[in-house]
């Protein structure tokens, strides 16, 4: 009876290989990482707390101990992406953006991310704009959450497929190390300044919360996609309503100047591949793991 045994959970699976693997390049690259010790302490606090939670679930299976064992890696990806940061310069010393920043000028003949708030600076545009940029950090726990309630046999692809989709670009960031327009150009060209409330909670969301990594392909394009994929069949009402927003996250990404216009590019032609490679591992592995 799996009461008597240890229940490993596919995300769970997802999160440990992910830091088994970011913990090998802390080994492989000690010379090239600073403070290794607090990310190595990280991992171990992580492997600890899923160790004692599948303990804990043996002997005692609550509906809250069910829904932690679910969601908790959704608060690790905060912290991964932040880590990307301190990643990103193992294999390159500089980042991409020049790069970058010469694929927008070649395809557009213009800097879309230093060109469009420029050129649409009505007070109405940035506000739309920057509420549908904010409107991403409750797309990944309304989506989850809407899954949870209406279907519950299936929360666990669900949430498996997200995490995972995640790790993948996060591990794209580290390999391919860039930073964004907010922070390769120089001031005032890196700020779309505007005093809106919805551009307040923008700019406090990035000053707390945002690192100089993970600009290329764009994760919030590439995400947001993922979500429209996971609901397009099953939950069409959820579909229709983060499509508008999904939509102007396109644009508002390189109006905010976190990203140029080619890692929208990116994020669009990633996130099908994505999406498709997270299910696959999923089909792979789950019959490995026990409910």
């Amino acid at each position: 009876m799996t009461e008597n045994r240890f229940v490993l959970k596919a995300t769970d699976l997802s999160v440990l290989v992910y830091l088994m693997i970011t913990g090998t390049l802390i080994f492989v690259f000690p010379h090239r990482l600073l403070h290794s010790t607090v990310h190595l302490c990280f991992r171990l606090a992580v492997f600890l707390f899923v160790f004692l939670l599948l303990l804990w679930r043996r002997e005692n299976r609550t509906r809250v101990l069910e829904f932690v064992h679910l969601f908790y890696p959704i608060l690790i990806l905060t912290y991964a992406f932040g880590e990307t940061a301190w990643f990103n310069h193992i294999f390159f010393s500089q980042s991409f953006d020049h790069v970058l920043q010469s694929w927008d000028g070649y395809l557009f003949g213009f800097q879309p991310s230093i060109e469009f708030s420029k050129y649409f600076s009505a007070h109405w545009i940035g506000e739309v704009l920057n509420l549908s940029y904010f409107s991403y950090y409750f797309m990944t726990v309304g989506v989850m959450l809407a899954f949870y309630f209406r279907y519950p046999d299936q929360i666990e692809r669900i949430v498996f497929v997200v995490v995972t989709s995640f790790f993948i670009y996060y591990l794209f960031f580290i390999a391919f190390p860039s930073e964004g327009p907010q922070y390769h150009f120089p001031e005032p060209l890196n700020k779309a300044v505007h005093s809106g409330l919805f551009s307040h909670w923008v700019q406090t969301v990035e000053h707390y919360g945002d690192k100089p990594t993970g600009a290329f392909p764009s994760s919030h394009v590439g995400m947001a996609l993922v979500y429209l994929l996971l609901s397009w069949r099953k939950i069409p009402w959820l579909f229709w309503l983060l499509f508008p927003f999904a939509l102007l996250i396109c644009f508002a990404t390189v109006y905010v100047k976190a990203h140029y216009a080619v890692d929208v590019i990116g994020g669009i032609v990633s996130a099908p591949l994505i999406y498709g490679l997270s299910g696959k591992i999923y089909g792979m592995i789950s019959g490995f793991v026990s409910e």
